[in-house]
């Protein structure tokens, strides 16, 4: 079952491991960025930063979409992570009854970014993505880890 969408810029690393991952009980990780799955370099290094008994993978977008549907349906705790919510839209579009639900965290800031809270940052393409999976009935809302308050897309929208 896939429990948590979530974009990080960052994917796989120590405060998504130790807070994100544990605190929603996560057993399996699929990581959707067609870069780093063109990459074994980069592959290695994110199965790498898991625990050996998680399941983790790297795909492209195009590679994800099958696995995702059969998390969907499974009873492994799975994290669709992704970089941009880009590629969320992206997923939307190539798998039926994706949960329409985005957790945004940490979004480095960037040349061309605007802030949306003090660890996101969306560049104007990644808030034009956002407004349309809002649009088609997601719900978007940006949290660094679990037991920081939540901000609503709703809350930040007039930013861009």
């Amino acid at each position: 079952m896939v429990v948590l969408v979530r974009c990080d810029d960052r994917l796989i690393h120590g405060q998504c491991v130790t807070v994100v991952v544990k605190g929603n009980h996560i057993e399996r990780i699929i990581v959707v960025d067609d870069l780093t799955a063109s990459n074994s370099i980069l592959r290695s290094v994110f199965k790498a930063a898991v625990p050996a008994d998680m399941k983790v993978g790297v795909y492209t977008v195009d590679e994800a979409a099958p696995l995702i549907e059969k998390a969907m349906s499974d009873d492994v705790r799975t994290l669709v992570l992704m970089k941009s919510p880009i590629t969320y839209k992206r997923l939307l579009e190539k798998v039926p009854g994706l949960p329409k639900e985005l957790n945004v965290g940490p979004m480095s800031k960037r040349k061309g970014t605007t802030k949306v809270t003090p660890t996101s940052h969306l560049m104007s393409d990644e808030a034009q993505a956002v407004k349309d999976v809002v649009d088609q009935g997601a719900h978007v809302f940006f949290q660094q880890v679990p037991s920081q308050p939540v901000v609503e897309w709703d809350d930040v929208k007039d930013r861009f």
